[in-house]
Order: structure tokens, then sequence, then C-alpha cells
């Protein structure tokens, strides 16, 4: 039996990821999922009833509970707080066992350079070409100190293996057992039902990259296959960087095809939509939202990512679902609905 562990099990990515991993019901494959609360228990094995064992650590990664379940594993999905959290990856240093291999997911704010915020990027990063300059970041880029922690791992225990997965902008709504729900887009009508309005955040010509969750699941159940038929296909360690990537959008374009449903769903009335709007300032959001938020959404909402999946494509993965513009309609109904997280 290969022993498979799954962080982040009970969000947004990790439990999409899981779901397609169970439904491809792989020969021989122990599942075990990591939680922090024991609410989280029951829905999972509701879902999964006997594929999956689920094991609760109360004190989050410092818990025993997780290191022993790290021991266990030939292989670490992790998922769960993964692209800015240390705290696991000191655990997977000391306790991955020689022959394990860990999946970390990461995401591509790591290429936003903040010094042209509020600007559309032409820099596409490519996984393959650019990999000497993705695994090199200076730490202060966004998860680059996760990342470097993860790279580290081989380097100390040499029969030890790691793969980065960086999704951009993750969109739709997850299969998995109880996050629905992403943070980036959903937030887009929060702010709008807060304030009755939508409003652009600067010029809004900032570009990005994005993936539908579907479409991430997709590749990671096709990470996993091909690691465990022939291993020889994947890259590892500073060579194992693979992005997952979709499609494109722009804030402007996207924010302003947020008009419609917000008004069809009476978030915001026609006189309120962001064509009639000035853009947010920084000490508007702040007086509403708080200094922290704000700074957050004026950062996030005007910045630039993009990226290009050649190794993904290569093992004969490839996008399949709808735009990010066609999801906002579900996007909005499933926020009024109280399915967001």
């Amino acid at each position: 039996m290969t022993k498979l562990l799954v962080t982040g099990a009970s969000g947004f990515v990790g439990g999409a990821a899981l779901n397609r991993i169970i439904a491809s019901d792989f020969p021989g494959l122990d599942i075990s999922v990591f939680l922090r609360r024991d609410s989280q228990v029951a829905p999972i094995l509701a879902k999964y009833p006997g594929k999956v064992t689920a094991k609760v650590g109360k004190a989050g990664y410092t818990d025993p509970v997780f290191a022993d379940l790290v021991k266990q594993a030939d292989i670490v999905l992790h998922a769960g707080h993964s692209a800015d959290e240390t705290s696991p990856i000191d655990v997977f240093t000391e306790n991955l066992k020689d022959g394990a291999l860990l999946i970390h997911t990461s995401g591509t704010y790591i290429l936003t350079d903040f010094t042209e915020l509020d600007k559309p990027t032409s820099r596409v990063y490519d996984d393959e070409q650019d990999i000497k300059l993705l695994t090199s970041w200076p730490i202060d880029h966004p998860h680059r100190n996760v990342e470097s922690k993860v790279l580290n791992i081989h380097k100390l225990k040499p029969a030890v293996n790691s793969i980065i997965v960086s999704p951009p902008i993750v969109y739709g709504i997850s299969t998995g057992p109880i996050s629905r729900t992403s943070k980036q887009i959903p937030k887009l009508p929060e702010i709008a039902d807060k304030v009755k309005a939508n409003r652009l955040f600067g010029t809004g010509l900032a570009n990005w990259s994005n993936i539908h969750i579907n479409d991430l699941a997709d590749f990671f159940e096709i990470l996993l296959a091909t690691y465990l038929q022939d291993p020889s296909k994947l890259s590892f360690n500073d060579q194992g960087y693979y992005f997952v990537e979709g499609g494109e959008h722009v804030w402007k374009k996207l924010i302003s095809a947020l008009d419609e449903p917000l008004v069809k769903y009476k978030v915001i009335d026609s006189q309120h939509t962001s064509e009639k709007l000035p853009s947010w300032t920084l000490a508007e959001l702040s007086e509403v939202f708080g200094a922290q938020d704000a700074h957050q959404f004026y950062e996030v909402y005007r910045s630039s990512s993009r990226s290009k999946a050649t190794k993904a494509r290569k093992l004969g993965w490839q996008p399949k679902e709808k735009d990010i513009y066609s999801t906002l309609d579900e996007t909005v109904n499933v926020y009024l609905n109280g399915l967001s997280d």
C-alpha cells in the first residue's frame, strides 16, 4: 500500500484535490487527511465512507498527531495554509522518510512586481524556461520563505523529493467536502454588498493568469498518477516547479463584468456600478474595512501575475472548464446563498 497524506482536505483546493483523487480510485492507495477541528471529520467521512482516514491535531501543525502522520506517509499533498505557513515545512523536514515525496501547493503571487502595481505586465513566466529564476527569488517575495524551505528538504535529505505546484487566481466552485469557494474572486461581491456599490481598485489595468478549481484538481490527479506509474516523467526539487493556468483576466474587465449579476441579484442598484463610480482610494477602503484588509484589497486587486504551465501540458494536462467571466453569475449567487467561506 502507498500511504498518501493530504492536508487542507477541508479547504477549497485541498478538498477538490482529495475529491478528484478518491474518484480516480487509485489501486493500493491508503489515504489519510490531517484536520485541525473535530467538526471537520464527520462531513469528510460521510462523503467518502471507507475511503479515507481522518486524524485531528487541535494544536495544528505542531501537534504530535501531524508528525506521526508525516512519518508514515509515502506521499504528502500539502494544501492546507500551505503557501505562507512555515511550521509544517519544519515538520516535513524532520519527519519525512527516505523515498517520500512532498507535493507542496504555493501560488503565483510570488511573480508580482510590487514596484509595478496598477499596471499590466507583458512578462509571462514559463515553468520550464524560467526554472532557475523561479527557484531562486529573493526571500522577500511572497511565498518565497516557505518555498525555500521546501526546496531545502532535498538538500538535507537527498532521499526525499519535492514538487511545488503554483496556481494563479483560482475560481469556480469546489467539489470538496467542506469549503466551496476561494478568497479573491468571491470577496468582490462581498465588498460590493457591504457598501452597496461595485468599484474598481486603481486603474484596473493589472492582469493575472487564472485557473478553474476543477482544472487544478485534474492536475493534482495527473501528477499523482504519473508519479505512481512512471516518476521518470516528472521533475523534482530545484527542477520540480509546476504552474497550472487556464486563462487570463484584467481586473477592470472582471470587476466591470460583475456589475450585471450584482444588479440582477439586487446586491447593488444600476446607479452604483463600476462604470458609474470612481475607483476606491486606499483611505476610503481603510475607513470601511480597516487598515489591514484595505491594504490587502488595494494590493491584490492592483497586482499582476502571468504564468505559463508548460510542464503540466507536457504531462497531458489541459484546462477544460469555462473561463472566469462565465462563472461570475454563479459566484454572486453562491455568495448570496451563504456558501462562500
